[in-house]
């Protein structure tokens, strides 16, 4: 029994010098037992972790992360040597090819040359062995030609200097080839590359596996400023807090339960993620950005080739001519130095009868024809010219067009001849039979001369809407300079001066060109005439529409009112029958009465005849009296009905006349505003004069009616943000009119970029519920206090915003902003759009 306690006695202490989290031997205690119930016993990583050093490491953790660190300078080194080899052999190509470009244009100006040599030693060769024969005439008047010339010139030496210039820009243009600049881009493209490298190529020095201690809650290293204790937790949900006072303690959390806090944990966890998604879309931005740019790169490489090649093919195309311009110049000079003496006799009587010909004033045919061939040669080589200068002005537009759509978003046409061009690709790849390959290949050419077709459209059609832009501009300048010259006409007659010689003949020059612009521009200016003809009529049409609603409107609801009161006059004419009908069985009961008297004696007949004849008398009075009482009773309410339509008309003329009334007395405050307002023109104009980057606000003088709707309009003149409409005089003005865009600052307003303010409806405040606006814009304002609702929007735009309102207290019309200039408008403008 004694062996048996012992045993777990030793197994006990055995488990007690044996660290629990880590399974090492404990090597060290922690004196400290101020914020602790019991000793703390430690081993090796435990010391470790209670230093918290990220320096300091245990071995084990040492060597894993050199073997870590071992592989990742492995696979930079690796990586880098690949991204090595591929610059510089980038690098060797783009070499190759420049060289092989120089050595082309070399060898070509080396045949050039050589070409040019040729006729040169020919002629060379002939003049020695050409034997001088005396011929004294045409030799004297050689010399006379000679003698009489001012100037003795060498053609040749002068088409020489031609050539060796056209030599000469052909060598200078190999270095600004679209090879040379290809290659230095390269170099370039090369040096950032490397540079690229250098920033990705870093080794990430991992954290230490430090282990960690599920019992124990994590905290922050900063002690809570109230309890002097650990933050735990933190507070990430409450809005308009300080940060400071986000991080909580132990006793924070018991002092405020109903407060949801997060854990440093889960915070840290948030903040990983919010970081690797950041990280993730500026490389995806950096990504497009250097895809665009290389794009861009390659297309200006492109554009120089491009420009270069037609270059040159054009230069060629020069030489040549002016090579056999040589050519002809030469045999010109041969056939002069020969003499009639050398010809043999066929020559000489065919050149005999072209010289009678000419001599008695017919032209020769062989001469009109070789006069022919030349015009047509040289027509022929000047419409070449211009077919390969008008190939180099597309080429431009286009290569220019297509850098654009680079840097900006393709349009939807652009993207579909994209997706064409791909579909094309692929349908290369297909194996097919012989016969379907060749269908395939016509349809391949067919969509391949549509692409090309569609990319000219769509250029052509670009181009028009710039020189449509560019036209308008113009035009405006010409009024503008048509004004000015204008204007000083009037100020030279005004002060009785004569204008001088260069000022009319400026007037007329410039009449002239405007005159022949219009002229020329004919079709341009119909094309714009037609645009801004069919903007008006349209709306002239939702204008006129609006009126016919209005309108109709008004008809209907004066038809309902006249309907109602003839309804009740029809029911006072029935009341009237009913009465008649009632008086006509008194009359016929009367009667009756009568014949049953008969019997009676004739004296009490009589009286009784007498007697009902007067009360049918009466009756018949009565009823005559009661008829003629309802017809004026019906001419009243005829009367009271027209009167009413004329009151309502009357009602309506007053109505907008107070409404007229209303806008021209409108004006701003001189009190009810903040001092950096600054009122002009009567109190119809504010502007703001300070510019520190504050909103401050001002009222207008004259309160919101509360029995009708009413209007009122503002102009803005210049500013970067608005503020426009009503607000509560008391709270607006207990604020010291500043910063009145919040939710229960007594103001109803919509801002610039959209956004509303409502002083009373959470809903409401502070969202893109209304329009955009700027600079020139005419703001309209409606409200009625009545059924309470204020209404914006703005001249020749469809946009309406509709904000309920608190009509508890008086408004007034109201704005602010920062650096702004408004003005109260004279008079509503009429809404045409």
């Amino acid at each position: 029994m004694n062996i048996l306690k012992q045993t777990q006695k030793q197994e006990t202490q055995s488990q007690e010098t044996i660290c629990q989290i880590h399974n090492l031997d404990l090597i060290a205690v922690d004196l400290d037992l101020s914020d602790q119930a019991q000793i703390k016993f430690f081993c090796g990583k435990c010391l470790v972790d209670k230093i918290n050093n990220n320096k300091l490491t245990t071995i084990e953790q040492s060597k894993e992360r050199i073997q870590q660190i071992k592989g990742q300078q492995q696979d930079i080194k690796i990586k880098e040597n690949q991204a090595r080899l591929n610059y510089y052999k980038n690098i060797l190509d783009q070499i190759m090819d420049f060289k092989r470009f120089v050595d082309d244009t070399l060898e070509k100006m080396y045949k050039q040359i050589q070409q040019y040599m040729y006729p040169i030693q020919k002629e060379k060769q002939e003049l020695q062995e050409y034997e001088y024969q005396l011929n004294y005439f045409e030799d004297i008047r050689n010399l006379s030609e000679l003698y009489s010339q001012d100037e003795q010139k060498s053609q040749k030496l002068i088409q020489d200097i031609n050539f060796i210039d056209e030599i000469q820009r052909q060598f200078e243009l190999l270095f600004t080839s679209s090879e040379y600049f290809q290659t230095l881009d390269t170099f370039k493209n090369t040096r950032e590359t490397i540079k690229d490298i250098m920033e990705n190529n870093i080794i990430e020095l991992l954290p230490l596996l430090i282990t960690k201690n599920d019992s124990k809650t994590p905290s922050l290293s900063r002690i809570c400023f109230n309890h002097k204790k650990e933050i735990i937790m933190i507070d990430m949900d409450s809005q308009n807090k300080n940060i400071e006072d986000r991080f909580v303690c132990v006793d924070c959390i018991s002092e405020n339960p109903l407060i949801k806090y997060q854990t440093i944990e889960n915070v840290n966890k948030q903040w990983k993620e919010y970081s690797s998604e950041s990280e993730k879309k500026l490389q995806k931005y950096k990504k497009e950005n250097r895809v665009k740019k290389l794009e861009l790169l390659n297309q200006i490489a492109q554009m120089r080739k491009n420009y270069n090649k037609k270059l040159n093919e054009i230069s060629e195309k020069l030489i040549v001519e002016q090579y056999l311009c040589l050519n002809k110049t030469k045999e010109s000079n041969q056939i002069k130095k020969n003499s009639i003496q050398t010809l043999n006799d066929q020559q000489l009587l065919k050149d005999l009868t072209q010289l009678i010909e000419n001599q008695n004033g017919k032209e020769v045919e062989s001469q009109i024809q070789i006069m022919t061939n030349l015009k047509n040669k040289d027509g022929n080589f000047k419409k070449d010219i211009e077919y390969h200068l008008e190939s180099l002005k597309q080429y431009d537009q286009q290569d220019i067009q297509q850098s654009l759509d680079i840097l900006k978003e393709n349009s939807i046409q652009k993207t579909l001849i994209l997706k064409l061009s791909g579909q094309i690709e692929q349908f290369k790849t297909y194996q097919q039979t012989e016969q379907n390959q060749k269908d395939q290949i016509i349809l391949i050419k067919e969509l391949q001369e549509f692409i090309d077709s569609a990319n000219q459209c769509e250029y052509q059609l670009n181009l028009f809407h710039q020189i449509i832009s560019i036209y308008q501009q113009h035009v405006q300048k010409i009024e503008q300079i048509q004004q000015n010259i204008s204007l000083k006409q009037k100020d030279l007659v005004n002060n009785q001066e004569q204008p001088n010689f260069y000022d009319l003949n400026l007037s007329k020059i410039f009449n002239e060109y405007v005159n022949s612009f219009h002229n020329n521009s004919n079709q341009l200016k119909k094309y714009c005439n037609i645009q801004q003809l069919e903007k008006d009529l349209i709306k002239l049409a939702e204008s006129n529409t609006n009126l016919e609603i209005d309108k109709n409107n008004q008809i209907n609801s004066m038809q309902q009112q006249f309907n109602q009161e003839l309804i009740d006059i029809n029911g006072k004419l029935k009341q009237m029958e009913i009465e008649c009908k009632n008086a006509k069985e008194q009359f016929e009961q009367a009667t009756q009465e009568i014949i049953n008297l008969k019997y009676l004696q004739e004296q009490e007949k009589i009286k009784i005849i007498r007697q009902s004849e007067e009360k049918q008398n009466q009756l018949r009075q009565e009823f005559s009296q009661k008829i003629s009482e309802k017809e004026l009773k019906l001419q009243e309410v005829t009367l009271k009905l027209e009167e009413i339509y004329k009151n309502k008309l009357q009602e309506d003329k007053l109505k907008k006349f107070e409404l007229e009334e209303y806008q021209k007395s409108l004006t701003f405050s001189k009190t009810l505003k903040h001092n950096n307002c600054l009122l002009s023109d009567g109190g119809k104009v504010i502007s703001e004069i300070i510019n520190d980057g504050n909103s401050y606000y001002c009222f207008c003088n004259q309160a919101i009616p509360k029995t009708r709707k009413i209007q009122f309009a503002f102009q803005i003149l210049s500013g970067s943000k608005f503020r426009f409409g009503i607000g509560l005089k008391d709270i607006v003005q207990k604020n010291n009119y500043m910063n009145c865009f919040q939710f229960g600052y007594g103001a109803y307003f919509i801002d610039e970029s959209g956004k509303t303010c409502s002083h009373h409806i959470k809903d409401e405040h502070d969202k893109n519920l209304s329009f955009k606006f700027q600079p020139n814009d005419i703001i309209i304002i409606e409200v009625c206090i009545e059924q309470k609702f204020i209404k914006f929007s703005r001249l020749n735009y469809p946009e309406i915003t509709v904000l309920q309102i608190d009509t508890a207290q008086e408004l007034y019309p109201c704005l602010g902003g920062i650096n702004f200039k408004i003005k109260i408008m004279d008079k509503v403008p009429v809404q045409l759009s």
